[in-house]
């Protein structure tokens, strides 16, 4: 049986406020610890644990409003919304009792999801005809998921009877999502089937106190898109008072599909007046843009989403995206999806791990006079002649792969081993290699990397003498020119960035050596692309998948890799929002923060830099801008910081209403 997380517990000791003395935290760590038999919890973690969860901060959300189409309309009926015992309700409950999410965070979230709400409309008021557009500018991989999923919950609540979360354009992304959202708002999973195998018909917000009641028209199996078939199978009535939800792909073929079943529901006047639907669009600045050269005709998917849209009297699309360079160039017409009532800028929690922590503005020669970036880039030269960076899909494939690769095999098992030598022995661990978008060369890959790393894997189980230097060396020492982990440990110690993580601590290899058969053992090899078969199924593992995942376009973006901490990256784009997406290892990393390693090439590191730095200019000028009084959406789209050299800001496709300025 799994051990509850004493996080859990004490938070429940502690109860529901937001901050506490230091006095009260110790006295509920000492209750907890009275009620524990086995005592094996270390006091002065659990207290450093619990005070860094009531420490973490997130400033506040800036937004900018057209204030002539602004409609405030919540305050006034959320007196008689009953968010409280609603989806909201025990959403919030869910992230705090089983997400241990940090009560600022929540409270944060709380607000909001009721400002993007009240800007824009009242679902039950029947007698109007209004469209709204938004966009909410997040940090990749920082959880915008679980944001767009709380404000989905205020949305049913408050009387939107159809909502339609666009995930992505890979099966893969969009069965995580639907899994998410099975999770976070329908409270069931939406594969039966695995359901009633496991007896497992609730999950996540069904397991709490408030029963609420939604239908989801798609699943979370692989190929559990839309399909009227689908649709009609559930023997669901359109008119149902209860919340409807869907998550589909941006694909085509989807889209017409949704459009004609939704069609089928118009009056007389061809637009459906019985429902107010909501759109949320995730990673709105990929496909959702029109691309088209025709000023008539808009391009595929941009079509579909606003042939949708234009079906509803009354009808909302929120766009999601970390990376807004091409939403802000949208050329400014009500065909388009230009975000003209409202654009939100969140900042991250303090303990978000993003690109200014990874790379900073500049790449410093001396390390030393960096401690406000973590030393865990490893800039890489040997990767040359494994995949050349203009390697096309029939080029001769390389016959082994260099020295950087297996020493990123080899940090993958100790940080694997490590988190069990700290107590995280069931949670999920994944190394992502992500080098070329052909599946001829993922495969081969593949091969090369399992081969190497069952070498490794043999060694330890026969304690071979060379194999177990090799490991001791890379935690111990500082070789090749990579930071060995004792030196990383030691550094983020000594530095202000400790206070990213209460569980980094320095061990030593007979420490660590104890564990790396158990760790080895557990470890997968991958290849994710559309034609392997392999899917990352984290849900499946309860007691945590380890995972080595080879691939290209299906781990780019929106993709969460659980428990990334090892990533070998040398997939080259020159658009400033594709190699931002690229970046999976962004996020959260509570306790290995310390344990995570990026080997890249030092082109691609001093890109990313400079890409950190437009990303930061254009957040605060966004933040001047929502000062401003007056403001507006359509004034945002001010300038973006160029390259010298061969970066773009995104698909020239997309920068047609952009202007070149000297400054």
């Amino acid at each position: 049986m799994n051990k509850v997380d004493p996080i859990k517990i004490i938070r429940q000791v502690l109860g529901n406020e937001a901050s506490y003395t230091m006095q009260e935290v110790e006295l509920a760590v000492d209750n907890y610890l009275l009620m524990q038999l086995d005592k094996a919890d270390n006091r002065e973690l659990l207290i450093r644990r619990v005070e860094e969860l009531y420490k973490i901060r997130q400033d506040d959300f800036k937004i900018i409003t057209r204030e002539d189409r602004y409609r405030p309309w919540l305050p006034d009926k959320k007196s008689i919304i009953d968010f409280e015992n609603g989806f909201w309700g025990r959403y919030r409950d869910h992230l705090s009792d089983e997400k241990n999410f940090p009560p600022e965070t929540i409270n944060k979230l709380d607000v909001l999801t009721d400002k993007i709400l009240d800007n824009l409309f009242d679902p039950s008021e029947n007698n109007i005809q209004t469209n709204k557009k938004g966009l909410v500018v997040g940090q990749v991989q920082s959880g915008k998921t679980a944001n767009y999923t709380g404000l989905i919950c205020k949305a049913a609540d408050s009387g939107f009877g159809l909502i339609i979360i666009m995930a992505g354009m890979h099966n893969n992304l969009r069965s995580q999502t639907q899994l998410r959202i099975d999770e976070g708002f329908l409270g069931f999973d939406t594969q039966h089937i695995r359901a009633l195998d496991q007896n497992k018909l609730k999950i996540g917000v069904g397991n709490t106190e408030i029963e609420k009641v939604a239908h989801s028209l798609t699943s979370s199996l692989e190929k559990g898109d839309f399909t009227q078939g689908a649709a009609n199978a559930i023997g669901l009535s359109f008119e149902t008072k209860d919340p409807i939800i869907a998550v589909i792909k941006k694909n085509p073929h989807v889209l017409r599909r949704i459009h004609g079943w939704l069609a089928a529901q118009t009056g007389q006047d061809n637009k459906i007046r019985n429902k107010s639907v909501l759109i949320i669009d995730d990673e709105a600045d990929n496909a959702s843009i029109n691309i088209s050269n025709d000023p008539e005709v808009n391009s595929t998917i941009n079509r579909g989403i606003t042939q949708i849209l234009s079906l509803f009297g009354r009808n909302a699309y929120v766009g999601y995206t970390a990376t807004p360079f091409a939403n802000i160039f949208i050329p400014l017409n009500d065909e388009n999806l230009f975000p003209r009532d409202f654009i939100i800028n969140i900042p991250a929690p303090s303990n978000y791990i993003g690109p200014h922590k990874i790379f900073g503005f500049e790449i410093a020669e001396d390390e030393d006079e960096t401690l406000s970036v973590l030393p865990i880039v490893n800039r890489i030269e040997d990767y040359r002649d494994f995949v050349p960076n203009r390697h096309k899909k029939d080029d001769q494939v390389p016959s082994s792969i260099p020295e950087s690769l297996k020493s990123a095999i080899l940090c993958f098992i100790l940080t694997c081993s490590i988190r069990r030598l700290r107590g995280q022995k069931t949670v999920h661990n994944s190394m992502l290699i992500h080098v070329s978008r052909f599946v001829r060369w993922q495969d081969h890959i593949t091969e090369l990397v399992s081969n190497q790393f069952h070498n490794y894997r043999r060694g330890i189980d026969q304690n071979d003498n060379q194999t177990m230097e090799l490991l001791r060396l890379t935690f111990e020492q500082d070789v090749k020119g990579y930071n060995s982990y004792k030196s990383v440990s030691e550094k983020i110690l000594s530095s202000d960035l400790k206070e990213l993580d209460s569980q980094i601590k320095v061990h030593t290899w007979e420490e660590v050596k104890v564990h790396l058969h158990d760790a080895a053992s557990k470890i997968e090899i991958k290849a994710i692309h559309g034609g392997s078969g392999e899917a990352l199924d984290y849900y499946e593992h309860k007691n945590g998948l380890s995972v080595i995942a080879i691939g290209g376009n299906k781990l780019s973006r929106g993709l969460t890799l659980e428990g990334l901490s090892v990533s070998y990256y040398l997939r080259a784009s020159r658009m400033y929002d594709t190699l931002m997406q690229m970046g999976r290892w962004f996020g959260y990393r509570s306790g290995y923060v310390d344990l995570c390693r990026l080997f890249t090439s030092r082109e691609l590191n001093e890109w990313f830099c400079h890409i950190t730095r437009a990303s930061e200019e254009l957040r605060q000028e966004f933040d001047y801008m929502s000062d401003v009084a007056g403001a507006t959406p359509e004034q945002y789209a001010l300038k973006v910081r160029t390259h010298p050299g061969v970066l773009q800001i995104s698909a020239s496709n997309k920068m047609r209403s952009a202007t070149n300025v000297q400054i």
